[in-house]
């Protein structure tokens, strides 16, 4: 799980700043500038998070004015589904690790990971002796009757 953070995270934001970076450019800020400028306030923002341990809620809140700016901007992020998309990567990125891993990767929301049947199966998968000690009873009790 901690892939979808950690190992795949950097790729993530480093995404998010080629996209700022070229929203500045597109704006009017020489590539240079818009660059620092971007370095600088993910830096200042990640510190700033750490610093104060607050939840980033409570951080965007207090840095987001009524019918402001930045309200304004984080309307279109929320009406682009800017969360989802993130969480749906993330999902994504973990279900990758367990294919990859050779496990079941039907995880996540909007997926029926484990009815009954699928929950036996993989308890037998994971329990081979098991698995072979029932069915010896089964071909016990067939013999029997």
């Amino acid at each position: 799980m901690s892939t979808s953070i950690s190992g795949s995270g950097p790729a993530y934001i480093f995404m998010l700043m080629e996209a700022m970076i070229d929203a500045g450019v597109h704006m009017g800020f020489p590539r240079d500038k818009a660059t620092t400028l971007v370095y600088h306030t993910l830096l200042g923002s990640t510190l700033y998070a750490m610093e104060t341990g607050e939840h980033p809620a409570i951080l965007r809140n207090n840095v987001t004015s009524p019918q402001g700016t930045t309200a304004s901007a984080l309307y279109e992020l929320e009406n682009g589904r800017f969360r989802t998309v993130i969480k749906d990567a993330m999902w994504a990125c973990y279900r990758r690790s367990l294919e990859m891993g050779n496990h079941d990767s039907n995880v996540g929301p909007g997926r029926s990971h484990m009815n009954e049947s699928n929950v036996i199966h993989q308890f037998l998968e994971d329990h081979e002796d098991l698995k072979l000690s029932i069915e010896k009873k089964e071909d016990d009790d067939d013999h029997r009757r």
